[in-house]
Formats: C-alpha cells, sequence, structure tokens
C-alpha cells in the first residue's frame, strides 16, 4: 500500500507501571486527522505494540458533549475497546492540564476516566466500561477438551461464560493457583472455538491470591 509522504507526531508510554521501561506499551497518535483505515491499521501494525490509538479532534463543544474521539488498534485489526490503550491515552490527552476526568468516545461509547495525582507518583487513572453483556454459558467437559485444560484443574462450583465491556471474553475460572501456574492451552482449538461461540479470548481466573492481603 502506496501512502504520501505526511508528518504525523506520536507519543509512546508505558501503562499499568510506575518504572519506566515496564507495564504495557503503547503509541499515541494525537491528531490523526486525514488518515483511513488501511493506513491506521499499517502504522500500527509498523509500531508492533500490542495497541496503537488514533485521536481524532473535533469541535470543542462536540468533544464536551461526547468525548474525545479515539480509535485502537492492535496489530491485526481494530478493537471497540481495551483496558491501557483507553488509560493510555486519556493521560495523554490531560497532559499537564491537571483535569480530573477525560472521556474517550470509542467504537464502544463515551468512556469516562478518572485521575488522581499523588506526589512523587504519576498520576492514577481509573476509567468506568460500559455496562456488561452476560452471554453464553459453556459446558466445562468441552472447555476441558478443545483447551486441554484438565478437567479437575477447572472450578467445578462457577460457571465458564462470555462477558463483554466491549470485546467478549470467556472468563474460565479455574481450581487454584497449582492450576494457574501449570496452565498451558492449545492455542489451535480454543481459537476456532472461540469463533464458533462468539468469544475473542479465554480469561483464565482464580480466586486464590499469592498475596492474601
Amino acid at each position: 500500500m502506496y501512502m504520501s509522504l505526511r508528518k504525523f507526531n506520536f507519543l509512546q508510554f508505558d501503562v499499568f507501571t510506575a518504572r519506566p521501561l515496564e507495564g504495557n506499551p503503547l503509541a499515541v497518535y494525537p491528531d490523526a486527522t486525514g488518515l483511513n483505515d488501511d493506513e491506521m491499521q499499517a502504522i500500527a501494525r509498523e509500531m508492533n505494540l500490542s495497541e496503537t490509538t488514533f485521536i481524532f479532534p473535533r469541535e470543542k463543544t462536540v468533544e464536551r458533549e461526547r468525548g474525545s474521539r479515539v480509535r485502537i488498534f492492535t496489530v491485526q485489526e481494530e478493537l471497540p475497546f481495551a483496558g491501557h490503550p483507553t488509560l493510555g491515552t486519556a493521560f495523554a490527552l490531560r497532559g499537564n492540564t491537571g483535569a480530573t476526568e477525560i472521556r474517550l468516545e470509542l467504537n464502544v461509547g463515551t468512556i469516562p476516566v478518572r485521575f488522581e495525582d499523588s506526589s512523587g507518583q504519576p498520576a492514577f487513572g481509573e476509567m468506568t466500561q460500559i455496562d456488561p453483556t452476560f452471554g453464553v454459558i459453556h459446558d466445562r467437559t468441552k472447555i476441558a477438551e478443545v483447551t486441554g485444560i484438565p478437567l479437575s484443574d477447572i472450578a467445578p462450583d462457577l460457571p465458564i461464560q462470555t462477558v463483554s465491556t466491549g470485546v467478549p471474553f470467556t472468563i474460565l475460572p479455574l481450581r487454584d493457583l497449582v492450576a494457574a501456574r501449570r496452565l498451558k492451552i492449545n492455542h489451535a482449538s480454543s481459537a476456532e472455538y472461540l469463533t464458533a461461540s462468539g468469544g475473542k479470548f479465554f480469561f483464565c481466573v482464580t480466586r486464590e491470591t499469592v498475596d492474601p492481603s
């Protein structure tokens, strides 16, 4: 794909960390005006980070009402929503203004991000996602078969269910930390099952924690 020579500034952030070069990396294009879908996808692929976001500035009255227009791309596709790109992009838009809330209009809808400042620490951001939708409940034996996870490692008293706040995750509860530590998934058969059942990813969780405090 040929792209005419144009210049676009971008910023790179580390999200979910207080230390440089740790956490989740994110590229943010503060003004993506003029880029089309194919160009944004090509740029995200070239950046080769888990996500790249593109901000489309518009009239201030529109931004006050609906938030700043933002689109999120992985190296493979556009996402309606994702966590660390939302927080990182809100941080970029906030800049040095000291604003306590930044609102983003994503493909999934408007997401507010609230900020708190602490002396000597990066700003802490917290977002409110859209209300979850609860989808299909999956058969435990079938999930063990397609993922390769032993049936005995899957929590027997919790449902395996697809839940979405923009991207559908199939929540797979494991019995304990031992099961989590030895977790290995058959990616090929899992991907095939997820595609057929309307999920994007398996999200494995356990009620046990390394640090109970």
